[in-house]
């Protein structure tokens, strides 16, 4: 299997590992969403720490630049947990993956990038797909969710635009013999911020690059965050299982997903890894249907293949 083949295998399989996290956060009850989001990352944290070589890191002590993105990182995935536990995982991974367009719409005043015409009608469709959302005959407590997945889109947006942050427009030329991406600074967009990638890890033994240690961060403080109301389950029968489950998602679905895209994506563009991570929208409510029955309303049904159908051609334009 050539290089490319083996990348975009790898960047799929990334997306299908993040795309269980809705089905997990349905099975893992009686744990709330503090637990199951503060548990998994500090799971994550030492899973990717041992993997990255984090105790290698120069300095090792993270930047202002790393913490400032791990903050928002941290504040994503907790909040993609809340909402996956008051509304439905299609919502919450619809409404999360209106992150592009809050680039669009905040990159003009933080990154000066101008807002094309152009980009005027997607963000108009974009936001009639999120009302959607709010069509349904929802609860309090959904509605609650599915604003709070929105701001998870929200927070995950400022992580793209903070890979930008200080970064040449244009990537530098790909050293000589070296075609693609490879060598070069990969675009930071949704797939690569997804993941916490900035920059196309190399395979030398040197510690964890900055972009890495967002990730590996970005897990310790999202426990951190969860610590003041975060209450440890006691040591029962009825907790057992659910914990294991947690304990998976931070090795399986949260780390080995970033080490997956780390690698893959050294061998993809970063267009076309953007749209292969879209399998993850489109897997998520798959999977928490077949484990926990949860069905999609049309609604949503309707609102996400919107925000999907946007996010495709945004990234097929190139833009991210």
């Amino acid at each position: 299997m050539d290089a490319l083949r083996r990348g975009r295998l790898l960047v799929v399989s990334a997306a299908v590992c993040w795309s269980l996290a809705g089905a997990c956060v349905k099975l893992a009850r009686p744990l709330d969403a503090w637990q199951i989001a503060g548990l998994r990352s500090l799971v994550a944290f030492f899973f990717l720490a041992i993997a990255l070589k984090l105790w290698r890191a120069r300095p090792f002590l993270p930047s202002l630049k790393v913490t400032l993105l791990a903050l928002a990182y941290a504040s994503t995935v907790l909040l993609f947990i809340v909402a996956n536990t008051l509304t439905t995982a299609a919502n919450a991974i619809f409404l999360q993956d209106t992150a592009p367009v809050w680039v669009m719409v905040f990159a003009p005043l933080m990154l000066k990038e101008p807002l094309r015409a152009r980009d005027l009608w997607m963000l108009a469709v974009c936001a009639l797909g999120m009302t959607l959302f709010f069509f349904d005959e929802l609860s309090p407590g959904q509605r609650n969710g599915n604003l709070i997945a929105l701001v998870s889109g929200v927070g995950f947006g400022f992580v793209i635009l903070g890979m930008r942050w200080g970064r040449a427009r244009t990537p530098d030329p790909a050293p000589p013999g070296k075609a693609g991406p490879e060598g070069v600074e990969a675009a930071p967009d949704a797939a690569s911020a997804r993941g916490g990638i900035g920059k196309v890890p190399d395979s030398s033994n040197a510690g964890p690059n900055e972009a890495e240690q967002l990730a590996i961060w970005g897990n310790l403080f999202c426990f951190l965050l969860c610590v003041p109301v975060l209450k440890m389950p006691p040591a029962t029968a009825e907790y057992a299982g659910p914990l294991a489950l947690i304990a998976a998602m931070g090795v399986f679905q949260l780390g080995l997903g970033y080490l997956l895209l780390a690698r893959g994506i050294k061998h993809v563009p970063a267009m076309e890894a953007s749209l292969l991570v879209l399998i993850e929208p489109v897997l998520n409510p798959v999977w928490t249907l077949l484990a926990a029955g949860e069905r999609p309303s049309a609604w949503a049904l309707a609102g996400g293949s919107v925000i999907i159908g946007t996010v495709a051609f945004q990234a097929l334009r190139g833009r991210s």
